[in-house]
């Protein structure tokens, strides 16, 4: 522990911000309180939404000031936004970064979308069909998507059958869906039923094994 802060001083801007969402949280708060407000806004940058609001929520109110003042508009907005939903909700779960297409598009033309953008999450498994209103009608499977033909329709394509959660839902309570129907990957929506984000199985894992952990306390009765 007390090597701590020389260990990350050393590595300077090559430090990876992945590192922090992995790290036990009281660690992780630890190194996050030595970091300079600059490379803490590099960190934010680099990583997924959901992640960089994992590590912003657990900021004092002056020091998210501080940061908010170096970021990029955007990025403040998304942050801003995803601390106004409940802690343990879908909307803190999950992350903006999503692969969303109209059905009327074909095979090749989303091929070709998803090559020249460059604002693309860094994994999916799982495309979302949208209306012109910007709210999920359907999902396509990376897999399926590439085992088709180019001149196929998106709308060909699509399960119309898909589970999607809103932004307030307890994160338990998708937790148990993403086990009952062995999801992948599930789409977030707002009140008005835009499509706003996405939970992977990955984000449900953690809450998963956070919820086992509470309950194993509580088996031995004790608390954190």
């Amino acid at each position: 522990r007390e090597k701590r802060a020389k260990f990350i001083s050393t590595f300077g801007d090559g430090f990876d911000p992945e590192v922090l969402a992995y790290l036990d949280e009281d660690v992780r708060e630890e190194v996050v309180s030595g970091l300079e407000i600059e490379a803490l806004a590099r960190v934010v940058d680099a990583l997924d939404s959901d992640d960089a609001i994992a590590i912003v929520e657990d900021l004092d109110d002056a020091d998210k000031k501080r940061l908010f003042a170096v970021i990029k508009p955007e990025e403040r907005a998304v942050l801003e936004e995803g601390l106004t939903y409940p802690e343990s909700s879908a909307g803190r779960l999950m992350q903006r970064e999503l692969v969303a297409v109209p059905a009327h598009w074909t095979v090749g033309q989303t091929i070709d979308f998803m090559r020249l953008s460059d604002g693309l999450p860094e994994d999916f498994y799982v495309l979302f069909i949208v209306d012109p209103h910007f709210r999920p009608v359907g999902i396509v499977a990376l897999s399926r998507l590439l085992r088709s033909k180019r001149p196929t329709r998106i709308a060909d394509l699509m399960e119309q059958d898909f589970v999607k959660f809103e932004v307030e839902v307890d994160r338990e309570e998708v937790a148990y869906a993403f086990q009952q129907y062995g999801l992948v990957s599930a789409p977030v929506i707002n009140e008005a039923g835009r499509l706003v984000g996405r939970i992977t199985v990955d984000d449900v894992v953690e809450v998963q094994a956070e919820e086992a952990e509470e309950d194993i306390l509580r088996l031995g009765g004790v608390s954190e």
